[in-house]
């Protein structure tokens, strides 16, 4: 249990959460990593772990060396590595050696070192009689009529009506929406070729709505929730107005849903076909499955490989300091994999949402909601069960392990 936030000014004494078996304390002074044994008297029992945090690291980041440091050589940890081949050996999935030692880096952050969590039900209408609005984007392939994210419950989350605000991929608002909040911003429509072009494009006008929203009430927190696709647009609006001086503390929280924050395994599939004819063929079987209608030759999907410029721009950039986000990926999700959602420095939640449709399901299950209700009212995530944490681990790394073989079949076969 953790009884203190980022940024609490503490005593001496003051508690600052009860800890179980075993704790892992890091100390730091801004960039600089400090030994924790100093700030104990000569009464406290302090083992040093050998490692050395790189400057500037972030707590997640910290966490994680920490991780990568006792992976099967803690000394009360078991082998997790032998015991992630012998489930996957179980289950009939072998992935080669790099895709074996994530599982294993996984299953351990999950099951040794998860971080804190909330064991109550969500709360109420966490929204309710607070000046929130929710600035809503759409995924690869929407259009102005009815999208996904619509389908967030905003209302159980206490938002009052006309409080959700969706961004529209032509600039400004979506007809509809955000009348009562930025009158003066223009609805503009917009179809599927919007979401297609440049997403440095989409991010601008997206930061310009942000923008406009907050001017509209100064009193108002601004809520961030994507989809997909939209998931990229809002990290990449963050940076721009980040870089423009907006100040950051005017948003609450910023909120993904099944976003490739590491890529598109699709995408990447593309991005090796770019040029033949195989590419449309490709696409259009996709296209089909998911209903949109997708041009090979977009500059988004080019965009949304794996090891793409924007990609590879984002992972470094990672969380902007007092930006809190959080992650929601889907279990079973053939689009965007549960583990391609996750960032360095966010929350990063898996929900037990399987299924061919779980790409959109995820929006609307119940766990989503429960888990925007406990961010909203600044509470850490639902507590799970460690075979919950096995099933996230073993399915994510199996899908993409799947997919990234069937991606270099095709792009070999192409």
């Amino acid at each position: 249990d953790v009884t203190v936030a980022v940024g609490a000014h503490v005593e001496r004494g003051d508690r600052l959460g009860t800890a179980g078996e075993r704790l892992h304390l890091g100390a730091r002074a801004g960039d600089a990593y400090l030994d924790p044994a100093a700030l104990f008297g000569d009464g406290a029992a302090v083992e040093l772990v050998p490692f050395e945090v790189a400057p500037g690291s972030t707590p997640d980041a910290e966490r994680r060396a920490l991780v990568d440091l006792t992976l099967g050589r803690g000394p009360h940890l078991v082998d997790l590595r032998a015991a992630a081949s012998w489930l996957a050996d179980r289950l009939a999935v072998r992935p080669p050696g790099p895709a074996g030692l994530a599982m294993a880096a996984d299953l351990v952050e999950g099951l040794a070192a998860p971080g804190p969590c909330s064991s109550g039900p969500p709360p109420a209408h966490p929204a309710a009689g607070a000046r929130r609005v929710a600035v809503t984007v759409a995924g690869l392939g929407s259009s102005s009529g009815p999208a996904t994210i619509d389908d967030l419950p905003f209302r159980d989350l206490g938002y009052h009506r006309g409080a959700v605000v969706r961004f529209s991929y032509a600039g400004g608002r979506t007809p509809g929406t955000g009348e009562d909040v930025v009158p003066e911003v223009a609805p503009r429509a917009y179809t599927s070729a919007d979401t297609q072009g440049d997403v440095h494009r989409a991010a601008s006008r997206l930061a310009t709505l942000v923008e406009a929203t907050a001017a509209a009430d100064p009193e108002a927190t601004v809520d961030l929730y994507a989809h997909s696709l939209g998931g990229l647009v809002v990290r990449l609006a963050l940076d721009r107005l980040q870089r423009g001086g907006f100040p950051l503390s005017r948003l609450g929280i910023v909120v993904t849903l099944s976003s490739p924050h590491r890529g598109a395994d699709l995408a990447t599939v593309l991005a090796r076909l770019a040029g033949r004819p195989v590419a449309g063929t490709v696409l259009d079987g996709a296209s089909t499955r998911l209903g949109l209608d997708l041009d090979p030759d977009a500059a988004v999907l080019a965009q949304l490989a794996e090891r793409s410029g924007v990609v590879t721009d984002l992972a470094e950039a990672g969380v902007p300091e007092g930006v809190r986000l959080l992650s929601l990926g889907a279990r079973g999700d053939p689009i965007v994999p549960a583990p391609r959602t996750q960032v360095d420095g966010a929350v990063n939640v898996t929900l037990p949402v399987s299924g061919p449709g779980a790409h959109t399901a995820v929006v609307t299950s119940p766990a989503a909601a429960a888990e925007v209700a406990r961010a909203l009212a600044d509470q850490p995530p639902g507590c799970q069960p460690w075979h919950d944490v096995l099933a996230d681990v073993l399915v994510g790394q199996a899908v993409t392990g799947l997919e990234s073989h069937l991606g270099a079949v095709v792009g070999a076969s192409g």
